[in-house]
C-alpha cells in the first residue's frame, strides 16, 4: 500500500513538544479568550490610525469585486439603508448636472406617461384667469384665417338659432320703416281704412243682430274656417291686423265702387279730349258728340268694363278697390282667373236691375258675398298691409 505510505510520509505525527503546546493552549488561552470583551476590545481599537497604515490601494487591488458583490444580499442591504438621511445627504445641483435629459427623454414611453395623467386632476389646478392674461389675443387674431373659418361655418344652424323676434325689437325697425315710409298720404290712408273696418263692423252688425238676434265680431275667411277672435281690448290697429284676408263689409265695397265710377268717367273724359284733339289734327275736323251720343254711350261702356274687367283680371284690384284695401279672390281665397273677372263685371250691372237686391244680400249674408259673386264664385277680402301701418303707429308713438 504506498500511497497510504505515502501519506504518512508527507504527514507527520507531532511530536512531544507540539501536543504539550496544544494542551497548554487549550487549557489556559482558549478560557482567556473566552473572556475578551470583544466589544470593548474594539472600541479601544484606534480606526483612523489602522487605515492610515493600510495601503488601500494594494488592499483593492486584492479585493475581487466580482465576488464580493455576489456575495452581497441586495435586499437586506436595501432593507437598511434609511431613504431620508440618504436624500438628505443628496446634493440635487450636482445630481441634475450630471444627468443626460436627451438620454432621459429618450426612454421616457409618452403613452405610458399620458396614461398615468389623470386629466380632471390637471384642469382642476389650471387658473383661467392667469391663463388668459398670458394669452397675446392681437397675436391669436393674427394667426386666424378669416376665410376658412368661414367656410366651416354652417350658416343654416347659425340663422336656426337666430331670434328673429329680438333681433327686430333690437333693431328698431319699426321706426326704420317709420322713417322710410311715412307720409301724410300714406297716414291718413291708414287711418282712413281702419275706420272703414270699423263702419264696416257696424253695418254688418245691424242685420246680424235684427236677423240672427246675435253679432257677428269677426268676418269669415274664405276657404276658411269660421273661427272666432276676441276682439274685447283690440285697437283699432289691432283690429286691422286681425281682419286681413277676411270678407270685406258693404261700406267699404261701396266707396270702392264710387271712388271707381268717379275714375272712369274723369279717365273716359281725359281720354274723349284726346281723341277729339287727334281727329282734328290729323282729320281736320272736329267730333260732334251731341250726335254722336250713341256711340259716346257704347264707349263709354266699354271703357267701364275694360277698366273693370281688365283691373281684376290682372291683379284682382281695381283702383278704388286698391285705395280701400281691398281684393277680389275666388271663393276658396286662392286668385282670381280671368273669366271670372268678366263674368263677375258683366252680371254686375243685374243688381240695378233688381233694384238694389243683389248688393243688399251681402248686408245679410255671414260671407258678406253679394249677387255678382256669388254668380262668379268670388269674394272680396281685405288686403292692405295693416302690419305695417301698426309698426308705422309705434314708431310714431314712441
Amino acid at each position: 500500500m504506498p500511497d497510504e505510505a505515502a501519506d504518512g510520509a508527507s504527514a507527520p505525527k507531532p511530536g512531544i513538544v507540539g501536543r504539550v503546546l496544544g494542551q497548554v493552549v487549550g487549557s489556559v488561552v482558549s478560557p482567556v479568550v473566552d473572556t475578551v470583551d470583544v466589544d470593548e476590545v474594539v472600541d479601544r481599537v484606534d480606526v483612523n490610525h489602522i487605515v492610515e497604515r493600510l495601503d488601500v490601494d494594494a488592499l483593492i487591488d486584492n479585493v475581487d469585486l466580482n465576488a464580493a458583490l455576489d456575495r452581497v444580499d441586495v435586499d437586506r442591504l436595501l432593507d437598511r439603508v434609511d431613504v431620508n438621511i440618504l436624500l438628505d445627504r443628496v446634493d440635487p445641483d450636482r445630481l441634475l448636472d450630471r444627468v443626460d435629459p436627451d438620454a432621459l427623454l429618450d426612454r421616457v414611453d409618452p403613452d405610458a406617461l399620458l396614461d398615468r395623467v389623470d386629466p380632471n386632476a390637471l384642469l382642476d389646478r389650471v387658473d383661467p384667469n392667469a391663463l388668459l392674461d398670458r394669452v397675446d389675443a392681437d397675436a391669436l387674431l393674427d394667426r386666424v384665417d378669416p376665410d376658412r373659418l368661414l367656410d366651416r361655418v354652417d350658416v343654416d344652424r347659425v340663422l336656426d338659432r337666430v331670434d328673429v323676434n329680438a333681433l327686430v325689437e333690437r333693431a328698431e325697425l319699426d321706426a326704420i320703416i317709420a322713417r322710410s315710409t311715412t307720409g301724410v298720404f300714406t297716414r291718413l290712408l291708414d287711418v282712413a281704412r281702419r275706420q272703414v273696418i270699423v263702419v264696416d263692423q257696424v253695418a254688418q252688425g245691424i242685420p246680424a243682430r235684427v236677423l240672427r238676434g246675435q253679432r257677428r265680431e269677426v268676418p269669415p275667411m274664405p276657404g276658411g274656417t269660421d273661427d272666432v277672435i276676441e276682439l274685447d281690448g283690440m285697437s283699432s290697429a289691432q283690429r286691422a291686423v286681425a281682419f286681413q284676408r277676411r270678407a270685406a263689409g258693404s261700406v267699404s265695397r261701396f266707396l270702392a265702387f264710387v271712388l271707381d265710377q268717379f275714375l272712369i268717367g274723369v279717365l273716359f273724359a281725359a281720354g274723349a279730349v284726346l281723341v277729339a284733339g287727334a281727329a282734328r289734327v290729323v282729320l281736320g275736323s272736329e267730333i260732334d258728340t251731341d250726335s254722336d251720343r250713341a256711340w259716346v254711350g257704347v264707349a263709354f261702356v266699354l271703357w267701364a268694363f275694360l277698366y273693370v274687367a281688365g283691373s281684376l283680371a290682372a291683379t284682382g284690384q281695381t283702383i278704388g278697390k286698391a285705395v280701400l284695401g281691398l281684393l277680389v279672390v275666388d271663393a276658396d281665397g286662392n286668385r282670381l282667373h280671368g273669366r271670372q273677372a268678366m263674368l263677375r263685371t258683366l252680371v254686375f250691372p243685374l243688381n240695378f236691375v233688381l233694384f238694389g237686391i243683389g248688393f243688399l244680400l251681402g248686408l245679410v249674408r255671414q260671407d258678406r258675398r253679394e249677387f255678382h259673386d256669388l254668380v262668379a264664385h268670388t269674394a272680396v277680402i281685405y288686403a292692405w298691409d295693416a302690419e305695417t301701418a301698426q309698426l308705422r303707429d309705434g314708431a310714431e308713438g314712441a
